[in-house]
């Protein structure tokens, strides 16, 4: 078993600006999927609201931040594996937040959804005009591949985009954060089979696509390729 977990974007969460603006600043929401470059990541915010307390994960603008538990979890699951950008934040009278908290990037990506078990579409086909695309969200059933994910733990799609930047973890993953009350996001179970993820039985339009007019900036495949810009 396995879940698509989100970003909440809360209430009650903090909100935060960054203090510094780096050139070409990433936007990845939850993770990019990739190892990112840190020269393209802000280190500093400062609070808008009176927070007494922060929870574990919460919305950054365009990004994210996870405290120092949370890396923990993460490192006790795939040691070294993942990237964890420090943050150095401030409240909004600029005293600084004494725990730690960071940028989450999972760095893992390969693609497990099984199209003819899930409730999931392509949105465009009108080649040359739009990239074909799927609107995965947390209200689509979603069966996953449980060879393709191989006891891996957190992991982005490749090719089959989750809207809104979410990220899939393990059913042991999601319950240890369930069993020590980690707040805030979201999730949505996705059962898996034991069926093999074929590129041509579930990404067709993308692959043929691609073929005919080259990678598109911006997504997964081409970002893999321009990994250095």
């Amino acid at each position: 078993m396995a879940y698509l977990m989100e970003l909440a974007y809360h209430a009650r969460e903090p909100h935060f600006e960054f203090l510094d603006k780096p050139e070409n600043k990433y936007g990845f929401s939850f993770s990019l999927g990739l190892p990112a470059n840190p020269a393209r990541l802000p280190t500093k915010a400062i609070e808008e609201t009176r927070k007494k307390s922060y929870p574990d994960i919460f919305t950054m603008p365009a990004l994210n931040a996870v405290s120092q538990r949370f890396k923990d979890l993460v490192e006790d699951f795939e040691p070294e594996v993942h990237q964890f950008f420090p943050l150095e934040l401030f409240r909004k009278n600029g005293d600084p937040v004494e725990e730690d908290f960071y940028i989450f990037n999972c760095t893992v990506t390969f693609d497990s959804l099984l199209m003819k078990h899930s409730d999931e579409e392509w949105l465009k086909l009108d080649e040359p005009d739009e990239y074909p695309r799927l609107r995965i969200t947390d209200q689509h059933k979603q069966t996953l591949s449980r060879p393709a994910i191989g006891g891996r733990h957190i992991w982005k799609p490749f090719r089959q985009r989750i809207t809104g930047g979410g990220l899939y973890v393990s059913d042991a993953f999601h319950k240890r954060l369930k069993q020590e009350k980690f707040k805030y996001f979201l999730s949505a179970f996705c059962p898996e089979v034991d069926e093999l993820w074929i590129a041509e039985e579930n990404v067709a339009p993308l692959l043929n696509y691609e073929a005919k007019h080259g990678l598109q900036p911006g997504m997964m495949p081409w970002l893999k390729a321009n990994s250095d810009k």
